[in-house]
C-alpha cells in the first residue's frame, strides 16, 4: 500500500510521516530528495546560479538554501522557474524510490508538501491531509526560526487548504500537542492498513 502525507508548511506532515514509519512503514522525504538534488548535482546547482544569481552560494560555494527560498517565493514566476529546474530530476528520483520501496514488503508512504500539485496523489491508494490553524502553523514555523515574512511567501506559494481537501482521502487536524496528533496519526494507520504492521 502507498500512502501520501501532504499539507501545508508547518502542519504537521512529516510528524504523521514518522508516526507511520515508526509503525513499519518504509517513508520516503520528498523534502529530503529535493535537498540532495540541489546539494549534490551540480547541473542544477549551476542552472539555479543563472537564473536566481550568485548571491544564493555561499562563501564555500555550497547552496544557500534560506537566500534562494526568499528569492524563489517572492513571486509566482520565480517560483515556477524553481520547480521547472529542481521537480523534474527530484520526481525521476521520487519515481525510483516508490518502485524499490514497493518491492521492500512495507507499506510505502510518500511526505511530500506538493503531492497534489505534481498530481502524485492519482498514484497513491490513500492521501492524507495533515491540517492546522494559520495561527498554529505560524507559531511553529517561528520556533523553527523562520521569520514572519518568509512564512508568508512560502504559504503564498502552496495551493490553499480548502483545495488540498478535495484530494484527500483522510484529514488529520493537528491544532493540539504532539501527543495528541500521535494518537490520531496511529489510528488513521491502522484504519487505512487492517491493523497489519509495516
Amino acid at each position: 500500500m502507498i500512502i501520501g502525507v501532504t499539507g501545508l508548511i508547518g502542519s504537521g506532515k512529516s510528524a504523521v510521516a514518522a508516526v507511520f514509519g515508526s509503525l513499519g512503514a518504509a517513508v520516503i522525504d520528498c523534502d529530503r530528495i529535493g535537498r540532495e538534488v540541489v546539494e549534490t548535482n551540480e547541473t542544477i546547482r549551476y542552472r539555479l546560479v543563472l537564473a536566481f544569481g550568485r548571491s544564493i552560494l555561499t562563501g564555500s560555494r555550497t547552496l544557500n538554501r534560506r537566500r534562494l527560498g526568499l528569492l524563489a517565493f517572492g513571486s509566482a514566476e520565480q517560483t515556477e522557474l524553481l520547480n521547472s529546474i529542481v521537480h523534474p530530476p527530484l520526481l525521476s528520483r521520487l519515481d525510483r524510490e516508490m518502485a524499490e520501496a514497493t518491492q521492500s514488503g512495507h507499506h510505502v508512504v510518500v511526505d511530500a508538501a506538493l503531492l497534489i500539485n505534481w498530481g502524485y496523489h492519482r498514484k497513491m491508494d490513500y492521501t492524507i491531509l495533515v491540517s492546522a490553524t494559520a495561527e498554529n502553523r505560524t507559531k511553529r514555523l517561528l520556533s523553527c526560526g523562520l521569520t514572519l515574512e518568509e512564512i508568508r511567501l512560502r504559504t503564498k506559494s502552496q495551493l490553499p487548504l480548502s483545495y488540498l481537501r478535495r484530494f484527500a482521502d483522510r484529514v488529520i487536524v493537528n491544532d493540539s500537542d504532539a501527543a495528541a496528533l500521535q494518537v490520531k496519526a496511529e489510528e488513521t494507520y491502522w484504519e487505512l492498513t487492517g491493523g497489519e504492521i509495516g
